[in-house]
């Protein structure tokens, strides 16, 4: 009886985490070539790139490339990307550089000379970034090309987001800390240590909760009325290469440099559902690391991108 019973533990942990898909994606396309480096995902678009050539703007329905956007000198192939919340501007980067792009017209609209740039995000009406450098990030106005704000840390900063309310940004470092900032002063609001350094940050919608996870480290969500943990979600030991809260702030997508993608839901801070991003059969043994991931319908359905170049589509 004693067997029996442990050997029906072991068959459920092997199909909570087992290499499978939970359910097959409703919709399956190859986006971009087998070597994306960064995406970044919203209801109607997706800005890729891949270290070797220009970032790909891609209509996504139907699917079609609106633009091509390649920096001034073009040498050191782009990073990181960044679709505004309101979808009019985006914004790219490469190692020491930023660029600004208008995404009706695809027209660059400003560049900047940053050094070392570790992470970036744009702000919900496309108006300020925060950029991640080796000892702190700055918030950044890209109308006036001002720097508003330095928010330091004491090792390069390699996660970032901006609510979108634009009331606070969140910075993650690799100093252990993810750290949340008050943009309406400047002033730093709560540090969060970790065990080691940080992969990805978020901040709910509804700025009631943060998001962060260190390298095979803890993923935690965070109250922001109080700084306090609010739910830790297991398993622990994991590596988030990018996260996404819902519209309604009540669920959290999670996308592992593994390729498994997590749909919690927060009020428990229990996994709802998992999938595992398509890996390329003719490849094996491979992982495709989930890069982008996106709410769309109204929360009703997701968008996921691995760095496999395949854009899938999945049912909440």
């Amino acid at each position: 009886m004693l067997n029996r019973l442990c050997f029906a533990a072991l068959f459920c942990l092997f199909l909570l985490n087992g290499c499978g898909n939970s359910s097959n994606s409703e919709k399956t396309q190859q986006l971009g070539p087998d070597n994306l480096f960064a995406a970044d995902i919203s209801e109607h678009y997706a800005l890729i790139s891949n270290m070797s050539g220009p970032a790909e703007l891609w209509q996504l329905k139907p699917k079609s490339l609106l633009h091509s956007w390649k920096h001034l000198d073009g040498t050191n192939g782009i990073i990181k990307t960044s679709i505004s919340g309101n979808e009019e501007f985006a914004i790219t980067a490469e190692r020491d550089s930023l660029v600004w792009w208008r995404i009706s017209d695809g027209k660059l609209l400003k560049v900047w000379s940053f050094p070392e740039i570790s992470a970036v995000s744009i702000s919900s009406d496309g108006h300020f970034a925060l950029i991640g450098l080796p000892d702190k990030a700055i918030y950044f106005s890209l109308k006036k090309g001002l720097t508003l704000y330095a928010f330091r840390h004491e090792g390069s900063v390699l996660a970032t987001d901006i609510s979108k309310s634009g009331h606070y940004a969140l910075t993650g470092s690799a100093d252990k800390t993810a750290k949340l900032w008050d943009l309406a002063t400047g002033e730093l609001k709560y540090t969060w240590s970790h065990y080691n350094q940080l992969s990805s940050v978020a901040i709910s919608p509804d700025d009631s909760y943060a998001f962060t996870n260190a390298a095979l480290g803890q993923a935690l969500l965070w109250k922001l009325s109080n700084g306090k943990i609010y739910k830790s979600l297991k398993p622990d030991r994991q590596t988030i290469a990018t996260a996404k809260f819902s519209g309604n702030g009540r669920q959290l997508i999670t996308g592992l440099t593994s390729g498994r993608i997590d749909l919690w839901n927060i009020k428990t801070g229990q996994r709802i559902k998992f999938w595992r991003a398509k890996k390329d059969e003719k490849r094996r043994p491979t992982v495709a690391s989930v890069l982008g991931l996106a709410f769309i319908e109204n929360d009703k359905k997701i968008y996921s991108i691995a760095s496999n170049g395949y854009l899938q589509r999945w049912k909440n």
